[in-house]
């Protein structure tokens, strides 16, 4: 609004000193732009007066420039241009498998083994939460409970899942299994081979660990074990290149001195087996 009243108002004093111009005696007039260094508003308002420019034309010529608005810079290509959502692969996984604690079980070392179990095997991982333990899997004589029960447990906590989808319990009870002439044999842990079910207890893990650290690498090369189990891998041979597959044999020694990565030969017959899809 200011502005436009602005113009008017130079608009106006324009007209004025046309009509002041035209007033004058042409001769001194014209001796006094001989003799003068005329401005470009003075000029206008001169040939306004002599009748070559018409007063409206020189007011509305003699309104200040306006600077011209600065060109916006071209933009720059992007360094990383944005993927489109058709472009944007999925991260590729073997399986899914299912994490259940079955009783108290510490949120930690729960997610320590998923994060193990993700990396190493490249499965997907969920959680269930905290389950019971069934009671018919528990043994009296020995006071523990039997693991191949618990495997066929397991299944029934997942009804709607697709047959390939797989299930790990873990829990601080101790569990036992068949093994040869033992009737009951404490493990570590136990999984069907391949299957849908495996279970890993800290009960006997925890036994001479040296602090938190140690039980929970105890605990994830266990549990890629045992998962490994499931998707078709059998025990390891490859002694020298300390793999998880490899059979406990009744002690923790080959636990302790794993890795925690498959061996070369577990490795490739994993990707050929069940390739990441």
């Amino acid at each position: 609004m200011r502005d436009t009243r602005g113009r008017a108002l130079r608009a106006n004093r324009a007209r004025l000193r046309c009509s002041w111009a035209k007033s004058q005696k042409p001769s001194g007039f014209l001796v006094r732009l001989n003799s003068v260094r005329l401005s470009r508003r003075t000029l206008l308002y001169a040939l306004c007066a002599c009748g070559l420019v018409g007063c409206d034309e020189a007011a509305q010529a003699a309104e200040p420039e306006q600077a011209p608005e600065p060109e916006p810079e071209p933009t720059r290509p992007h360094a990383n241009p944005p993927q489109s959502t058709s472009e944007i692969q999925a991260v590729k996984t073997r399986a899914t498998v299912y994490l259940v604690s079955l009783g108290p079980f510490d949120a930690n070392m729960l997610d320590a083994i998923a994060a193990g179990l993700a990396e190493e095997l490249q499965v997907e991982v969920r959680r269930l939460g905290r389950k019971p333990l069934p009671k018919f899997a528990w043994y009296a004589p020995r006071r523990r409970f039997r693991a191949d029960d618990i495997l066929e447990h397991l299944p029934t906590l997942i009804p709607d899942e697709p047959t390939s989808t797989r299930i790990l319990a873990l829990t601080q009870k101790d569990i036992s299994t068949t093994k040869g002439k033992f009737k009951d044999w404490g493990v570590f842990g136990l999984g069907n081979m391949p299957g849908r079910a495996a279970v890993v207890s800290s009960f006997r893990l925890k036994r001479k660990a040296k602090g938190r650290k140690h039980l929970r690498r105890r605990m994830v090369n266990t549990a890629i074990h045992e998962v490994g189990h499931m998707l078709g891998l059998g025990h390891c041979t490859e002694h020298d290149a300390r793999c998880p597959m490899q059979d406990a044999e009744g002690s923790i020694a080959n636990t302790d001195a794993s890795t925690g990565h498959l061996g070369p030969e577990c490795r490739a017959e994993l990707d050929r087996e069940m390739p990441p899809r």
